[in-house]
């Protein structure tokens, strides 16, 4: 999986599936024997050396269930799903259930074509309090849970130690503080030959650097347009447009690039980046954002990636999809899961693991589930204002635009949004 990954459906492209949704229930027959095999197919983004991973777990739960339940998959590219559920929905085509993103979640149930799991914690031998709650929310919309976690993510500041040390600076060095951060970066541009300080990412995380925000509370209103976000954006432009530490027309697998060839000292990425770091060879640290609030207390936003259940889906194959769920949630799965994959463990359990907690990666991405808080979980105008708001912006002002003009213009468009008059 890639950062690219996080972007979100628009909510138009799901218009009118809640209608036709209905139509769709009880078009798939399940055995009425329990002796028999009950197939249920399942659908998701994961292609890369996860989606290896990810095949082999299915393939050891096919074999081992004692459920006579086979899962049937189909992995495709994030976009390709993206583009592919709503007209399956709409096709009575749609697969039993699926691994979606939990900011696409929240228009399928604006549009009522996802069904309610809450029950599934009450699913036989499921423990609902080894879940961290941080997790759990992620599916919460409205009180009800559309989304049974399975990896969370968050953002995370990598460094590339061969080059602190080449630029004189301790390479264990854990970056705490934007200064430290934008001083760091000059040193490493200062090397030359190709090598970049480091890249912007138009990630909401920059938001909590000094305590601001995007929404208020109640997410009915921008605030976007604070000092706290007037200052971070400013030392972001100083950093790329001014003293030009990193070249702002870079982005997305391009940076990623950078960092695995060691031409970059800094990136803020997820935890899909770690296998490239390790294929390549890089000597490198992972640590937090440097983000804190007014009172030193520290913040981040949390993302993943979690099981949804169309509501074309016949009710006969829950139980099925559930036992596969339940499975995929134990301490082995999991643990399995977040070692391969270098990513976060959501259950308690796994966190509290001695051999996870000896590994001085997944350790250090763990840390920052305990304090993060899901971004707008539910709001189905979080992809508007992060697609066609927040990124713009960012790349203004990164490529030189007053950020005052462009805090006023971006908290104008995000409360139309809001509004419903964009």
């Amino acid at each position: 999986m890639n950062k690219h990954s996080w972007k979100k459906l628009s909510v138009l492209a799901l218009t009118g599936l809640a209608a036709l949704s209905l139509a769709a229930c009880g078009s798939k027959s399940a055995s009425s024997s329990s002796s028999k095999t009950t197939t249920i197919t399942f659908w998701n983004g994961f292609t890369a050396s996860d989606g290896t991973n990810l095949k082999k777990i299915v393939a050891e739960y096919n074999k081992t269930n004692k459920d006579h339940v086979k899962v049937k998959m189909d992995q495709m590219s994030w976009d390709n799903f993206n583009e592919k559920l709503p007209t399956a929905i709409t096709a009575k085509k749609a697969p039993d259930f699926v691994a979606m993103n939990y900011g696409d979640m929240a228009g399928y149930v604006h549009n009522g074509t996802m069904k309610d799991m809450s029950d599934f914690y009450n699913y036989k031998g499921v423990d609902k309090s080894n879940f961290q709650q941080s997790a759990i929310n992620m599916g919460k919309i409205k009180g009800k849970d559309y989304f049974i976690p399975m990896q969370v993510q968050g953002n995370y500041l990598y460094w590339n130690k061969d080059l602190f040390k080449k630029a004189g600076i301790d390479p264990n060095t854990k970056i705490q503080t934007m200064d430290q951060y934008m001083k760091i970066a000059k040193k490493i541009k200062a090397l030359g030959n190709g090598v970049q300080g480091t890249y912007w990412s138009d990630f909401a995380q920059w938001s909590l650097v000094y305590g601001g925000s995007i929404l208020n509370k109640a997410e009915t209103k921008s605030t976007i347009n604070s000092a706290a976000n007037r200052k971070v954006l400013n030392q972001f432009r100083q950093m790329m447009y001014v003293d030009k530490l990193g070249n702002p027309s870079t982005q997305g697998v391009a940076v990623d690039n950078l960092m695995f060839a060691g031409k970059l000292g800094l990136e803020v990425s997820g935890p899909w980046l770690n296998e490239g770091m390790i294929k390549n060879h890089i000597n490198y640290g992972v640590t937090q954002f440097p983000s804190l609030t007014k009172n030193g207390k520290k913040q981040a936003w949390l993302a993943g990636v979690g099981f949804g259940i169309p509501t074309s889906t016949d009710d006969s194959k829950t139980k099925a999809i559930y036992s596969f769920v339940k499975y995929w949630n134990t301490k082995k799965t999991s643990k399995k899961w977040s070692q391969e994959n270098k990513c976060a463990p959501y259950l308690k359990d796994v966190a509290a693991d001695k051999q996870i907690k000896n590994d001085p990666v997944i350790s250090e991405l763990a840390k920052q589930t305990s304090y993060s808080k899901v971004m707008w979980p539910g709001n189905v105008h979080a992809s508007d204002i992060t697609t066609n708001v927040i990124t713009p912006m960012c790349n203004k002002v990164v490529t030189g635009s007053d950020v005052n003009a462009q805090l006023k213009l971006a908290d104008q468009k995000i409360n139309k949004i809001l509004k419903g008059d964009n």
